[in-house]
Order: structure tokens, then sequence, then C-alpha cells
């Protein structure tokens, strides 16, 4: 048998332990755990009643900004094209927690008004009392 030696390519270097793209790729690393540790305690927190509610929010826009960064970090530093999709993904995730706590907190009122109605009501139709007075906001939209 004869084998012939491939030419082989060196394969590229890795960053040294100390070097300066080491330690950009671990920071880049930390702020994706932390932007999903975030994100994971405003999913967590999100359906608290409501005073709870606004750690909530204050978690998903801190998952907002760290996402943002941390996005920002892997495209500068050319990470995989699948880790800046997810983070994209992560980010709208995100974005819609944020709109949708920040509402339910900036409409205080009417959520505290619906979550006391849900917690007394014990039947399908005074859920459906609930839901419909929290379609209408409670009131607080004309001609309601």
């Amino acid at each position: 048998m004869n084998e012939s030696p491939r030419p082989s390519t060196p394969a590229p270097a890795a960053p040294s332990p100390g070097s300066p793209e080491d330690k950009e790729l671990a920071r880049t690393r930390s702020y994706f755990r932390w932007f999903l540790l975030a994100m994971l305690g405003a999913f967590l927190t999100a359906t608290l009643p409501l005073p709870w509610k606004v750690l909530g929010l204050v978690f998903s826009l801190a998952a907002l900004v760290l996402g943002i960064f941390a996005l920002v970090r892997a495209v500068r530093n050319k990470l995989p094209g699948l880790l800046r999709i997810t983070t994209v993904v992560g980010l709208v995730a995100t974005a819609f927690l944020v709109l949708g706590t920040g509402a339910q907190v900036a409409l205080w009122p009417v959520t505290a008004e619906y979550e006391e109605c849900m917690s007394t009501a014990l039947t399908n139709a005074a859920q459906s009392t609930c839901q419909d007075e929290l379609s209408n906001l409670g009131g607080l939209l004309p001609g309601s």
C-alpha cells in the first residue's frame, strides 16, 4: 500500500490565555451569560402578582441592555452566525416581554383590579367577566 502524505494545513492558532483576544472572548461570554440569566429572571417574574411585576420589568430591561451589548460584541468578534441569530431572537422575545410587562405596570390600577377579580372568580362566567373588564381597560376607554 502506497500512502502519500497529505499536505497538512496548520490549525488556526488559538489565542494565548493572557492575550487581549482571549480577554475579549471571555468578556463576551460573560455578557451572554448575564443576558441569559436576566432573560430567565424576566420570564420567571413576569407572571407574579403586581408589586412583583416591577421586578419582572427590571429584569427584562436589564436583559434587553445586556442582549444588545452581547450582540454588538458577537458581531465585533465575528462569532458564529447561529449565536448571533439566537441572540437576535432572544432580544425580540425580551422586547415583547418589556412591552407586555411595562404595559401592565403602566396600567397599575387596571392590572390590580383584574388580578383581584381573577383571584375571587370561581366560575368560568366570573372569569369571563374579569376578561371583559380587562379588555375595556377597567372603564378607561371611552364608551365603555
